[in-house]
């Protein structure tokens, strides 16, 4: 099998570390599941929901820009 080169930029788990995002700015993404015994359709959405806000938050934020809340212009980032 051959590597791999595409690096992520973000690299998060869900709170259960069920699920695991890899991502990066120009949109691509790889999803890892595991222990989904463990999970309902619903529980299972969460431990996504979770883990997707994290990453976003992650790659929304410009480097060294801490919080950018007040400086907002309601202009969409995409």
């Amino acid at each position: 099998m051959a590597q791999d080169p595409w690096q992520p930029e973000v690299d998060v788990r869900s709170p259960d570390r069920s699920v695991r995002l890899l991502a990066d700015r120009t949109g691509q993404l790889r999803v890892e599941l595991r222990d989904l015994h463990r999970h309902t359709d619903d529980s299972l959405a969460g431990q996504v929901r979770a883990a997707a806000r994290v990453a976003l938050a992650a790659l929304q934020a410009e480097p060294g820009s801490g919080d950018r809340a007040d400086s907002h212009d309601g202009r969409s980032r995409w």
